[in-house]
């Protein structure tokens, strides 16, 4: 379960956006998950970072998850069942042997969301020991050593836990503050959105896009979770659907270079020349601006492609 990479290269910044993808390569319903998407900056395919099986657990951790905040409109997640718990317990313990202190692997968020949910069922259902029978104290003991064992393992993630270079290291891919001191409404959003970019990178398209739906939901403003379900939807040949979230993005973030890319590639494959052409231009202004050397030479490419077809 997500254990192949566990480097500092894998942490899924929450302002971090997915690597853009060519929309007009082939598109069926479900990409071979052994393979990753071409990206702006990179031609060649290579094999996606973690396992089948990997990428099966985790559509299954999304699915038990969306089906608990769904019960709901708000998304506040209060509603666990002693069937959830029965899977949200291990899944805790597995998480945490995966993810250890490493507060920079991509599941960090998922542990985090996790835990929170296995700590809320177990407040309001696991009795205190001042609250039962003196016959049934040893059972209860049992199960808060099971919690605490929680507790010892959280401690590790703790700030004040961290060395002052590893806190520079973390609040570099999390700006403006560390991970460990998001809400938990902010713990949630980068679950979700860590979730869809994994899936997204193993070619899982449609669960990624249901993903990006749960970060939409809770953070409605978030631009980069557009652009990532507008790219992603490019796999699938929603082209117009992936408009309109790039769209999105580009209406919340002006600057968003890859977002006028992508935008341009698709009306491309919608053969809208002119409108393509005219985002493409405005991508690569974008870019000089702001010094994507390696993008331009893309950019350029494209727009020489447009006037060799003239």
């Amino acid at each position: 379960m997500l254990t192949d990479i566990q480097t500092t290269q894998n942490v899924l910044s929450l302002l971090a956006p997915f690597v853009p993808v060519e929309p007009d390569m082939p598109a069926p319903q479900k990409q071979d998950p052994f393979v990753t998407q071409q990206t702006l900056l990179q031609q060649t395919v290579k094999a996606a970072p973690y396992s089948e099986s990997d990428y099966r657990w985790l559509a299954g951790v999304l699915e038990l998850l969306i089906d608990i905040g769904n019960r709901d409109e708000a998304l506040s997640f209060n509603t666990i069942s002693r069937s959830d718990y029965r899977h949200l317990s291990p899944l805790l313990e597995e998480l945490v042997d995966t993810v250890g202190e490493n507060v920079h692997h991509p599941a960090t968020s998922l542990m985090m969301l996790v835990g929170f949910l296995v700590e809320r069922y177990e407040k309001e259902n696991v009795p205190k020991l001042s609250d039962i029978p003196t016959e049934s104290v040893g059972e209860a003991e049992e199960a808060a050593e099971a919690s605490v064992e929680w507790d010892d393992e959280w401690d590790i993630l703790e700030i004040r836990d961290l060395t002052p270079e590893e806190m520079k290291e973390l609040e570099k891919e999390h700006p403006p503050a560390a991970i460990l001191e998001w809400t938990e409404t902010e713990v949630t959003i980068h679950a979700f959105f860590s979730i869809g970019n994994i899936l997204s990178e193993g070619g899982w398209i449609r669960e990624a896009v249901s993903a990006y739906d749960m970060v939409l939901r809770l953070k409605p403003d978030f631009a980069e979770a557009y652009y990532n379900r507008g790219t992603a939807k490019t796999f699938i040949a929603e082209y117009a659907a992936a408009i309109a979230d790039f769209d999105e993005a580009i209406c919340l973030k002006p600057e968003l270079v890859e977002a006028y890319y992508n935008r341009g590639l698709t009306k491309s494959t919608l053969n809208q020349p002119k409108a393509a052409e005219h985002d493409l231009r405005t991508a690569l202004k974008l870019a000089k601006q702001q010094g994507h050397d390696n993008i331009k030479v893309n950019i350029k490419q494209r727009l020489q492609e447009f006037n060799d077809t003239e």
